[in-house]
């Protein structure tokens, strides 16, 4: 036998959960030609893993990086992901894709879509095919599976129009969902606690996802928060959080499709004490609703800075903003929020202004803004909303805990259908997230190792062939001999994050080196950013 590459001597977690296995990996044609001893076997080359784990590629389950891939230097720029394992992205999350554009959304994509890249793009595509073959024609550093985001079909047919869709406007949209799925994309994602998604009514989105069941496909969403839920007048003593998983398990029971709940997070002091009545209430829907959950093992997140504001005021921010408008009664809806949920002011942070004028900002949060204004943390949050725009880039301190503080963040981790995400929007500006640079080497390193909240060959699971199964990706996520060659070496007894709140672009260690089908491309810890290993993954048809 002869192979391109052996990996030889290392512990080898097949991503099943099993233990590892003290076997070789022969690599041939990018793909996983053999598993087993392959000491009498000729490579043209052999890397010696002994004392080393060997593992899938590790699987984003939530990335934003599809805003980025199209530019030409996007390997720089997403270079921390690679480092620390990922060699497949699941991007258009959060109802947010750079396609379709087409019709109303042909001007206002490209607004919209600030928040998640800094370079210009050129935008030379209007369908699903044609940017996945954008993709393919100008290369990828990494695997990207690509959803189709309900704001941008919303958008293409209705504009930011925040009134309810008729039924022949959800007819459009259902056509526009079907055609990206048989263009490529493995599903559709919402994000309802953002505009253009935070206008629609779960009627819409049974409509806009039939699709799914007919042509096959999972169904992912952001859901709505708590100011959305309040403004709709929901029940305030049922958990914001459960409410919202029961509105993901609605289009699967309305299509029996599978529906993955992103970034399941407690946000705010106040709601901490839901997570176990949440866990136990996702335990009772797994019983008929094909539904697992990712999260991120940070207790911060980013997100737009205006996350805050109800969806009344989304729908027309110059009025809701102005002191001769409406800007008292949005102070005080703000105010309600904060206290109701056990928001600070101190917890949020600014990580980039797209007014480069007010670059000085970034790093800040808006309560030390606020304190050199002499104004409160509210009045100087509605300021900082209409000065710096609505794109504004920020994190959040409080998702499931603060500081050191991480009881709930630890028990959505230690979830057996919980997979991870980095959710993070790396552009190469701004003060980063700490997610962007240690997110898997986190969970390895701090939770497994350190803490022990589940074991080493769970966590991989839940890191790849889980992940690959909730995405229908049939080929990747596990070590098995036929399936593409995306794989991680690196030093269990060492392997971890370094990024911190305040060093958040510190390099993780302990990565020694990544394949992404079949290339080398990681290797002494760092990516070679020219390379340009990855696939466009299609949904499977089949």
């Amino acid at each position: 036998m002869s192979f391109d590459l052996i990996l030889k001597g290392g512990a080898v977690l097949d991503g099943t959960g099993a233990d590892a296995e003290p076997v070789s990996i022969g690599v041939r044609q990018g793909r996983i030609a053999a598993v087993g001893d392959l000491d009498a076997a000729e490579a043209t080359r052999e890397i010696d893993c002994s004392g080393l784990t060997i593992t899938p590629g590790f699987i984003d389950m939530h990335s934003h990086s599809d805003w980025v891939l199209p530019q030409p230097g996007h390997g720089e720029v997403l270079a921390p992901l690679v480092e620390q394992g990922i060699t497949t992205l699941v991007g258009g999350n959060c109802g947010s894709s750079p396609a379709p554009c087409c019709g109303q959304n042909e001007q206002l994509l490209p607004l919209m879509a600030k928040l998640l890249h800094d370079d210009e793009l050129d935008y030379e595509w209007s369908g699903m095919g044609e940017f996945l073959g954008a993709l393919d024609e100008r290369g990828v550093a990494l695997n990207v599976a690509q959803l189709a985001g309900h704001g941008a079909i919303r958008s293409a047919i209705k504009g930011l129009d925040p009134r309810p869709s008729t039924p022949d406007e959800r007819a459009q949209m259902a056509d526009l969902a079907r055609a990206c799925l048989d263009q490529g994309a493995i599903g559709l994602s919402t994000g309802l606690g953002y505009a253009p998604g935070i206008f629609a009514d779960v009627g819409e989105l049974v409509d806009v996802t039939a699709p799914l069941a007919e042509r096959g496909g999972v169904y992912t969403s952001h859901a709505r928060s708590y100011v959305a839920l309040a403004a709709r007048g929901q029940d305030e003593e049922t958990p914001s959080n459960q409410l919202a998983l029961d509105e993901t398990a609605a289009i699967h029971r309305a299509h029996g499709v599978p529906v993955q709940h992103s970034h399941l997070i407690f946000v705010g002091d106040a709601t901490w004490p839901s997570t176990d009545r949440i866990l136990e209430h996702l335990d009772a829907l797994r019983g008929e609703v094909d539904i697992a959950v990712d999260a991120f093992p940070y207790v911060g997140g980013n997100t737009t800075l205006i996350v805050f504001l109800p969806p009344w005021a989304l729908a027309d921010m110059q009025t809701a903003l102005d002191p001769g408008g409406d800007r008292e009664r949005l102070l005080r809806a703000v105010d309600r929020t904060f206290e109701r949920v056990g928001m600070r002011w101190e917890d949020t942070q600014i990580l980039w202004v797209p007014r480069r004028e007010h670059a000085d900002y970034e790093g800040q949060t808006v309560a030390e803004i606020a304190r050199e204004r002499g104004r409160s943390g509210t009045e100087t949050y509605l300021d900082l909303v209409a000065e710096l725009g609505g794109s504004t880039r920020i994190i959040n301190w409080n998702y499931s805990g603060r500081d050191d503080e991480e009881t709930s963040l630890r028990k959505v981790l230690s979830h057996p259908l919980t997979c991870f995400e980095t959710d993070t929007i790396l552009t190469g500006h701004g003060v980063d997230n700490p997610a962007s640079f240690g997110t898997f080497p986190r969970v390895l390193g701090r939770y497994v190792r350190e803490l022990g909240l589940f074991s080493l060959p769970e966590a991989v699971r839940r890191m790849t062939s889980l992940s690959a199964e909730r995405m229908g990706l049939r080929d990747r996520g596990r070590i098995a001999e036929g399936l593409a060659a995306d794989l991680v070496v690196f030093d269990a007894g060492e392997v971890g994050d370094r990024a911190t709140r305040h060093d958040p672009s510190a390099r993780s260690v302990g990565i020694d080196r990544v394949l992404i089908n079949g290339q080398v491309v990681v290797e002494g810890g760092r990516f070679d950013a020219s390379s340009r290993a990855g696939a466009v993954l299609r949904r499977d048809a089949s």
